[in-house]
């Protein structure tokens, strides 16, 4: 299946957590990469560095590192473009999602993915498949 695995997901992965929490995180991302095909946006990854530094403190070099180590060589980086905006904007106002997951529902659809990886329950209501712990 192609998945498009959203910015929490890589944070968990990128900050410190209790071992038990982090090894179930680890466990499912070592499932999606082998079960699966994965892709980010550009979006995703501004995410994952704001939002790592922002609450967590991770800086951002840090979290540079992690992306080039542990995420780009299991995911294929897909493009936003104007296509993506027209259908994110359908996904804003037809369920009120915040404008960065609009993105996140509109890659799925623009590239053909069939889910997204996220904790975020918003998506359930988009018809897009979510899988998460």
């Amino acid at each position: 299946m192609k998945v498009l695995v959203d910015a929490n997901l890589l944070i968990y992965l990128n900050v410190k957590m209790p071992d038990d929490e982090a090894r179930l995180v680890e466990k499912f991302w070592e499932e999606l990469n082998r079960n699966h095909e994965l892709f980010v946006n550009l979006l995703v990854l501004d995410e994952t560095l704001y939002i790592s530094r922002k609450k967590y403190g991770v800086p951002f070099e840090e979290t540079m590192e992690f992306i080039d180590r542990a995420v780009l060589p299991h995911t294929e980086i897909l493009t936003l473009g104007l296509e993506t905006y027209v259908e994110a904007r359908k996904y804003m106002i037809r369920y009120g999602l915040k404008p960065s997951d609009s993105i996140h529902a509109a890659t799925v659809e623009v590239f053909g993915l069939q889910a997204i990886a996220s904790e975020d329950a918003d998506f359930d209501e988009t018809g897009i498949k979510r899988l998460w712990l």
